[in-house]
């Protein structure tokens, strides 16, 4: 993860969001947990995400929460809404209606 990123508490994902990045940002996430400040997600990019990377966000938003961490929404593309909707988790995942 950039040193900006750690800074800002900012994660803007790119076009492809899926399993071969679940790692990545596992490793992302947990440090910026622990940063125990606000933490803002991007996916206005994303064009492709698979269940394996809703599962792990929708993971990071609960595990935040019990940690009292908020995490924001700056932006989602609606390829992202699309998929999140198919399988039922946009309510959790916490971004705003489109």
């Amino acid at each position: 993860m950039s040193e900006e990123v750690l800074q800002s508490n900012e994660i803007i994902f790119n076009e492809v969001l899926d399993i071969t990045q679940v790692m990545e940002y596992y490793e992302q996430f947990n440090r910026l947990l622990n940063s125990h400040k606000e933490i803002t997600l991007n996916a206005e990019k994303v064009e492709r995400v698979d269940g394996a990377a809703l599962q792990l966000l929708l993971a990071f938003v609960k595990e935040a929460a019990k940690l009292n961490v908020s995490v924001v929404w700056s932006g989602v593309s609606g390829s992202f809404v699309t998929c999140a909707r198919y399988i039922a988790l946009e309510d959790e995942l916490g971004y705003p209606s489109t």
